[in-house]
């Protein structure tokens, strides 16, 4: 049993809508939580890094962030800088979770091998989900990682896939139980997309920016970055959130409304 403590950082709230559409539910005000581990020894990691208010999908979208739930304002209630941050974990790269990464140019961002892999051959309406303009110029950042993971004492990077073909949860150990870090693993939302008729997809890729939409050229890109990348080779699984509940005491989602900001679970 280890010490660690767990701080969810409500990073604000966003709205994904097609309002005239008439076929896509309207998803509204979701809180985005980030997570700050501080370690029992002191150190400080990240997970995930939030979304970016000018970059959410579809065209009647938008977010809402006051000063105090921006990164940086966060972290200096614990009197951290974004420099101070050594690792960060991504849970997948899906633009509302990996939007903010360039605040930690000095950390290692640990994501699994097939969630790069995976851009390579995106599913249908996939192309909305990822923007690249917000972490591939900090690939050389990146540590991969190929399954279940040990990144310290009492923290593991568990492969889940299905929200994304390389999500990963996180487990921390807490004096009072362990902790799983879910994600987005519960949800895949590639239901959603469908909903919207083919024409009103073509009207929104003639009125949004190219940014909002996977740009091929980063393929090429990609399996060179894979063909010469380190990557740590962990156990082969994949975990179910029913797998994850039983191995631990909590479970937590990126998403949850019923989280409490800033307050410590430990």
């Amino acid at each position: 049993m280890h010490s660690h403590k767990v701080f969810p950082l409500l990073t604000g709230y966003f709205t994904v809508a097609f309002k005239n559409s008439g076929k896509f539910p309207k998803v509204e005000n979701i809180p985005s939580f980030i997570f700050l581990i501080i370690t029992e020894e002191g150190e400080p990691i990240i997970v995930d890094s939030s979304f970016d208010l000018n970059h959410i999908p579809a065209p009647d979208s938008k977010g809402v962030r006051s000063k105090e739930q921006e990164i940086v304002e966060l972290l200096k209630g614990f009197n951290i800088a974004p420099s101070d941050i050594g690792k960060v974990i991504q849970t997948h790269l899906h633009w509302d979770h990996a939007a903010n990464l360039s605040l930690f140019s000095k950390a290692r961002i640990y994501v699994q091998l097939d969630e790069i892999k995976g851009l390579l051959n995106l599913r249908k309406y996939e192309e909305t989900s990822f923007c690249p303009d917000h972490w591939f110029f900090m690939k050389d950042n990146f540590v991969l990682v190929d399954g279940d993971y040990e990144l310290l004492p009492g923290i593991e990077l568990l492969k889940t896939g299905g929200h994304t073909a390389g999500h990963q949860a996180v487990k921390i150990s807490c004096a009072s139980g362990d902790v799983v870090l879910l994600g987005d693993s519960p949800f895949t939302y590639e239901w959603l997309w469908t909903l919207i008729p083919e024409d009103y997809w073509e009207l929104y890729k003639k009125i949004a920016d190219e940014s909002f939409f996977w740009i091929p050229k980063y393929s090429d890109k990609i399996k060179d970055w894979i063909f010469m990348a380190d990557i740590i080779q962990g156990s082969e699984k994949n975990h179910t959130v029913e797998t994850l509940a039983k191995m631990s005491s909590r479970c937590i989602f990126s998403h949850a409304t019923d989280l409490e900001p800033l307050k410590a679970i430990s």
